[in-house]
């Protein structure tokens, strides 16, 4: 049995946005145990240093808040920052676009918890801007459905997330600073973290919300997206099997039967349901993009 933690540190890589004040004010509501210490490290990686004046607007605040100076212009510096001036067992990590439910952080501690984990995931829920077409909110093509609770996983995502901080310290585990500004860091950084033996798990209920920019709501982006999401995927997991030859072809030819069905498929209901075509395309464009790096191609850009 895993020792309880005793402190969980939030750590927040801020790009001085006003969205951080609405993401420190839910903080401020969490519902905790009383003998939890919590405590905010907000690295700050803005052109003019406007993470304090943030802060000061979200006051008053529960918990200690520490911000460490970045300016990097790279997430993975700044998240790499807050591994550094971490002082919880634990730290979490949430994006400074999101905001979080009150019960956010005790279910993150319940499933590692209850499944033993050394790090576990949640859901983020996208919230589309008025005159999004309906059948895109139906299709909710910006979420990423990671599974039930439970639920073991190989890679994950660094907008809400709890993880042990001595694996990370032991095993020298950092993320990728050629990464930080094209995307991509946290899978690599959560791949390396199960390559040392941690266990990683999702849970459905430790919930988070965030904002969909309208720039991205729209389908280049939607493919964009799909398609980097599946290339970067495909760069760990077949990396990982490198010298099996068998399992590197099984998993190509997997991505090619499966891109071939949903775009088949959703080319046939594309008429009937846009919104499930939606939801096959984005799962056809994603295997799209894993063999995209099996040619070898650039990773798809984004906005």
């Amino acid at each position: 049995m895993i020792a309880p933690p005793q402190a969980v540190t939030i750590a927040i890589a801020s790009s001085g946005r006003a969205s951080l004040v609405r993401c420190l004010t839910s903080l401020a509501a969490l519902e905790l145990p009383a003998e939890l210490r919590v405590d905010i490290l907000i690295a700050d990686d803005s052109d003019a240093a406007t993470v304090p004046e943030r802060v000061a607007a979200a006051q008053p605040l529960p918990f200690a808040v520490h911000v460490v100076p970045v300016h990097a212009h790279n997430v993975s510096v700044a998240r790499n920052a807050c591994i550094a001036a971490a002082t919880g067992d634990l730290i979490a990590f949430v994006d400074d676009d999101e905001w979080v439910e009150p019960d956010w952080l005790t279910r993150l501690l319940a499933a590692m918890a209850e499944f033993e984990a050394d790090c576990v995931f949640g859901p983020v829920h996208p919230v589309y801007p008025a005159g999004t077409p309906h059948w895109i909110v139906r299709a909710n093509p910006l979420h990423v459905d990671w599974g039930r609770r439970g639920r073991r996983v190989e890679v994950g995502r660094g907008g809400n997330t709890l993880f042990r901080r001595a694996l990370a310290v032991r095993h020298g585990l950092r993320f990728d600073p050629a990464l930080g500004r094209t995307g991509g860091e946290d899978t690599s950084f959560f791949h390396a973290m199960g390559q040392v033996g941690a266990v990683m798990v999702v849970t459905d209920d430790a919930t988070v919300h965030e904002d969909a920019p309208p720039a991205r709501v729209n389908l280049a982006y939607f493919r964009h997206r799909a398609l980097r999401t599946g290339q970067i995927y495909a760069r760990f997991i077949v990396g990982q099997h490198a010298h099996q030859p068998l399992r590197t072809a099984l998993f190509y030819g997997g991505a090619l039967a499966k891109a071939a069905v949903a775009l088949g498929v959703g080319a046939l209901i594309y008429p009937f349901d846009r919104a499930r075509w939606l939801r096959l395309a984005m799962r056809g464009w994603m295997n799209v993009g894993k063999l995209r790096e099996l040619l070898k191609l650039a990773p798809a850009t984004m906005n």
